[in-house]
């Protein structure tokens, strides 16, 4: 299996994860804070599945505190773009938070002396205004005709600086670690983050609940445990058999199929997304991901 396969699998299984965590959140946790206490159980049940291949040697402290720390980035990442998912549009959500290509784009420049072209910074641009026409463009929501977008907007833009910084400390230790005890490690930061700072006393019985409830948990362990694996898996497979910066450009089609599975899913009787089809809004939202897409593939050329 070559890696434009290997890549094309890993940004649809990821685009099914992020549609099913939608449905998760609106449609079987209690809150957003069940759901990622949850989601960071199943990252520390990964990271100790795969346990037995990583070779924890060869490097120092420093190493494994960097790679724990682009953990615990990938975990706020995940804390508050489940948050906000909760009442916007996952076809909303995900293109905002793919921006995260332009800060390790910045980051390399800045830190590690990569340079970035002209071309690069042209789709910069053009990815922030994709990202601002998707957060700010119609909907059909009374909740959010209501409300300043301004705040999601601000909070999604956190969340995609937070995933750019953990990628950016990931490449920084890649030369250093292996692969395998840098998915532990970051399993073990994510998992800080969701639990540590998600956990309330008041939440355990909604916690406990949401574990007892079969439909709920088994969707949980299908999305959070088994398809991530499947996804970050292929993701690794296509880094090591391709040139990275072409994998991430494959990659980056992600909020298209997001916006597919979105119509997919809000079809027919259970619309089981519910989001707004009218066609201005489909344009509009179109329009958004291919400025989005479209500028983080010209940040990704070399």
């Amino acid at each position: 299996m070559n890696w434009i396969t290997l890549s094309l699998g890993s940004a649809l299984t990821f685009a099914v994860v992020s549609a099913l965590d939608k449905v998760l959140i609106q449609r079987f946790m209690p809150t957003p804070r069940v759901f990622i206490v949850l989601t960071g159980v199943c990252q520390l049940a990964l990271a100790f599945l795969v346990l037995p291949l990583a070779e924890f040697g060869g490097y120092g402290i420093g190493t494994t505190l960097i790679s724990y720390a682009s953990g615990l980035l990938a975990g706020i990442y995940l804390l508050i773009m489940f948050w906000v998912m909760r009442r916007q549009d996952v076809s909303r959500v995900v293109p905002i938070t793919s921006t995260h290509t332009i800060f390790v784009a910045i980051l390399a420049q800045v830190f590690l002396g990569e340079s970035v072209s002209a071309l690069a910074w042209a789709g910069i641009v053009v990815t922030m205004g994709g990202a601002a026409l998707m957060s700010f463009g119609p909907t059909t929501y009374p909740h959010q005709r209501n409300e300043s977008q301004l705040l999601p907007f601000a909070l999604l833009m956190v969340s995609s600086l937070s995933f750019g910084l953990s990628q950016y400390l990931s490449k920084v230790v890649a030369s250093d670690i292996d692969i395998w005890s840098l998915f532990v490690w970051r399993g073990i930061g994510m998992a800080s983050a969701c639990i540590g700072l998600m956990i309330r006393r008041d939440m355990i019985p909604d916690l406990m609940r949401t574990i007892r409830n079969p439909a709920a948990m088994g969707l949980t362990v299908l999305t959070e445990g088994i398809l991530v694996l499947v996804a970050v898996t292929l993701q690794l497979s296509a880094i090591f058999s391709g040139p990275v910066s072409l994998v991430v450009t494959v990659m980056a089609i992600r909020p298209l199929f997001v916006f597919i599975l979105g119509i997919g899913l809000s079809l027919g009787v259970s619309r089981v997304l519910n989001e707004p089809l009218q066609g201005k809004i489909l344009a509009v939202k179109l329009a958004a991901i291919v400025m989005t897409v479209g500028g983080v593939v010209a940040v990704t050329i070399k």
